[in-house]
């Protein structure tokens, strides 16, 4: 796609062309004829009804659709930092209001740790490694999750709108004789009662 600062350059670059080219058609007129002045007059006026026109910027729109949603695969360095924030955070609420660390110094402090927690290799690798473990077994486990959810959205059964009212014996009252299930339409006990 063209900038608009070049498609604006081109279109004045190519209306002054046209411009010129009809004084060019006007002088070669005047020296081929003998009256142009009616010709010279409906030039000029056509030249009047040209106009510039710039191009404007138009936004790009991205649908939501176009490309698929590329999601970073977790990290340790993420795993911790979460896990740290969180655990910093409940220290925070432990201290006094006027000692506290303020949200924009915070992560001063825990890039300083992540520093000395990378020095101690030892612990570093054990911590990786654990992590590792876990965030392997959870792939495997959110996978299969993914496709049952997929699956999930299944129709429901329709519910019958319909219950089965049995007759007893004491209600000789009642025209049915057989004294087997009727159904009856639910909204119709609403309005029996």
């Amino acid at each position: 796609m063209m900038s608009t600062k070049v498609a604006n350059t081109i279109s004045a670059f190519v209306h002054d062309e046209n411009l010129e080219t009809l004084k060019k058609l006007k002088l070669f007129l005047e020296e081929k004829m003998d009256d142009t002045d009616e010709v010279n007059d409906m030039i000029d006026e056509f030249t009047s009804t040209l106009s510039l026109t710039k191009v404007k910027g138009s936004k790009n729109i991205k649908v939501s659709g176009d490309k698929p949603k590329r999601t970073r695969k977790p990290t340790f360095y993420n795993h911790w930092l979460g896990e740290r924030l969180r655990t910093f955070s409940e220290e925070q609420k432990q201290i006094p209001q006027e000692d506290r660390i303020g949200k924009n110094k915070r992560m001063k402090i825990i890039a300083d740790e992540w520093k000395e927690f990378k020095k101690d290799t030892d612990a570093f690798d054990e911590a990786k490694a654990r992590w590792e473990e876990n965030s392997s077994c959870d792939e495997e486990e959110r996978k299969p999750e993914k496709k049952k959810q997929k699956k999930s959205p299944k129709k429901q059964k329709k519910q019958n709108k319909f219950k089965k009212v049995e007759v007893s014996d004491s209600d000789s009252d009642s025209d049915d004789e057989n004294n087997s299930p009727t159904a009856i339409n639910s909204d119709s006990d609403e309005e029996e009662e």
